[in-house]
């Protein structure tokens, strides 16, 4: 059997990270921890690791093919 292919692994990363947020706000908000401005910046917190995660992901991904595709063919 193969291992997963790094892009792969990354998308499983990514994952995983966004899941841990999302349950450890879940957390904080059972225990009336946030209130609506802490609810509020939770999102917005939650909203651009989500967006630095996936942007992260696809300027990896691209630059990653480049540089690749500059280092000729593997033998």
């Amino acid at each position: 059997m193969r291992p997963p292919r790094p892009a792969a692994i990354l998308v499983i990363m990514t994952h995983y990270v966004l899941a841990q947020t999302l349950a450890t706000v879940g957390e904080f908000e059972a225990k009336g921890f946030l209130g609506t401005v802490g609810k509020i910046a939770a999102a917005t917190v939650i909203f651009f690791i989500a967006i630095g995660l996936v942007v992260g992901l696809l300027l990896g991904f691209f630059v990653g093919r480049s540089v690749g595709r500059r280092q000729g063919p593997r033998a």
